[in-house]
């Protein structure tokens, strides 16, 4: 009976360690999900996002003893919580910041004029993300040849191979430039834009009227691409390391952006892993720097 006992309780301990809960988050004033929000665990070392509906799943057991989770969402207080208040079918109420609106700009313009950016990418080469515990941001500047200050009304993103079993929201986020550091500064995103890449090469996506300022010299975009929470948990279940690389190496379950070269160290590309700094990428061949392919259609005022 004691030996029946002790299997019995080590079973119960065996299923507590591997016991896997499902949260939603949702806005604390409209009550509406808030979809892909970011969750990052484990000692700010990795990443699952919500799902459309703000639902998201996690093993207890990838998360260390003392671990909390930060959940971020554009618009909203940064939530915080412990591991040992986490329990299934917990609704996680996240509060909006109260931020000023922006000034709207009342204009006598009679003309406008629409002008592309970046419309000769040149040659473009395959980048293959990460897998679906990274948060990966890619931030570049693209030069503004027009020199006046106009709106983003469009921009295509290169996507250089699509897994047909993959459909990758990339959430679009922007930046001053500081010209002291030559880098990225502050995000100036307002704005949750999450779009949808539905094929290989060119896919072109409308944007919001005069959300994305771009200034007279230059626009410094950046692009979040987030696995779906149906693919985090499918790596879970992998154990071993070999299970893992083979996942990883199938194109089925990632993502392929395409980059294009620049020769001016300050428009090749940045990036931001997980919640840490922004750094930029190594200098390729001595010679080129290598920036997300994005072509952008701004509109400004013909006088």
């Amino acid at each position: 009976m004691k030996k029946l006992i002790t299997v019995f309780l080590l079973l119960l301990g065996t299923l507590a360690k591997s016991q896997t809960i499902t949260a939603k988050i949702i806005d604390s004033v409209s009550l509406r999900p808030l979809s892909y929000a970011i969750v990052i665990y484990h000692n700010n070392e990795k990443v699952i996002y919500s799902d459309i509906s703000g639902h998201f799943t996690l093993a207890l057991d990838s998360l260390t003893t003392n671990d909390n989770l930060e959940i971020q969402f554009l618009g909203f207080r940064k939530y915080h919580i412990s591991k040992s208040s986490l329990y299934d079918g917990i609704v996680i109420k996240m509060s909006p910041e109260m931020q000023e609106l922006n000034p709207v700009i009342v204009t006598n313009c009679r003309r406008f004029e629409e002008f592309t950016l970046n419309k000769k990418t040149g040659h473009i080469r395959n980048y293959i993300g990460p897998g679906p515990e990274t948060r990966l941001v890619i931030i570049s500047r693209y030069y503004n040849s027009t020199g006046r200050n106009s709106f983003v009304n469009k921009m295509s993103i290169y996507i250089d191979e699509k897994s047909p079993n993959l459909q990758i929201p990339i959430r679009l986020r922007w930046y001053e430039w500081d010209n002291e550091k030559r880098m990225p500064g502050k995000e100036l995103t307002d704005t949750n834009i999450v779009v949808f890449p539905y094929k290989e090469g060119w896919n072109d996506f409308d944007i919001p009227a005069n959300t994305i300022n771009c200034p007279k010299s230059w626009v410094v975009f950046g692009i979040e691409f987030i696995y779906p929470s149906d693919y985090k948990l499918q790596y879970d279940t992998l154990k071993s390391g070999d299970d893992k690389i083979k996942w990883l190496s199938d194109m089925q379950n990632r993502w392929s952006l395409g980059l294009q070269y620049v020769t001016e160290e300050d428009e090749g590309g940045f990036y931001i892993v997980n919640n840490g700094s922004i750094q930029r990428y190594n200098k390729k061949y001595d010679r080129y720097f290598l920036r997300p392919a994005i072509k952008f259609t701004i509109s400004f005022c013909k006088e």
